[in-house]
C-alpha cells in the first residue's frame, strides 16, 4: 500500500512538473510579459517625475533663487537650459535601457534554449 502512495505521488510530481515546463512558455509570452510592460511603463513615468524634464522645460525662463535682476536671469536660463539637457540624455538613454530589458525579455528564453540545444548537438557529434 505505501509503495501505491509513493509511485501516485511520484506520478503527480512528474505531471506537475511537466506541467509547469509546457506552461513556462504560455505564461511568458503573456501574464509574463504583461508585467514587464506595466513594470517598464512604472519605471519610465517614475524616472519622468524624478528628473523632471517637463518641468525644467516650464520654468526654463523663470529665475531662480528670486533673482530678478538681469545677471540672476541670465545665469538662471543659461543653468536651466544646462540641466535641462543633461536630464533630457539621462531620460531618453534611460528609456532605451528600459526598451533594451523588454527586448532581452523576449529573446531569452530563445537564446537559453538555442544554447542547450547547441551543447547537446556537440555532445552527440563525437
Amino acid at each position: 500500500m505505501t509503495q501505491n502512495v509513493v509511485i501516485q505521488a511520484i506520478k503527480i510530481l512528474l505531471i506537475d512538473l511537466i506541467g509547469e515546463i509546457l506552461y513556462f512558455p504560455l505564461w511568458w509570452y503573456t501574464k509574463g510579459l504583461t508585467k514587464m510592460f506595466a513594470y517598464v511603463f512604472e519605471s519610465i513615468r517614475n524616472t519622468n517625475r524624478n528628473l523632471a524634464v517637463g518641468l525644467m522645460f516650464k520654468n526654463l525662463f523663470k529665475p531662480m533663487f528670486g533673482q530678478y535682476d538681469r545677471e540672476g536671469r541670465i545665469i538662471s536660463f543659461f543653468f536651466r537650459i544646462l540641466l535641462t539637457f543633461s536630464r533630457a540624455i539621462i531620460f531618453v538613454l534611460l528609456v532605451i535601457l528600459y526598451l533594451l530589458v523588454i527586448i532581452f525579455w523576449l529573446f531569452l528564453p530563445v537564446a537559453v534554449c538555442w544554447g542547450i540545444f547547441n551543447n547537446f548537438s556537440s555532445l552527440w557529434k563525437v
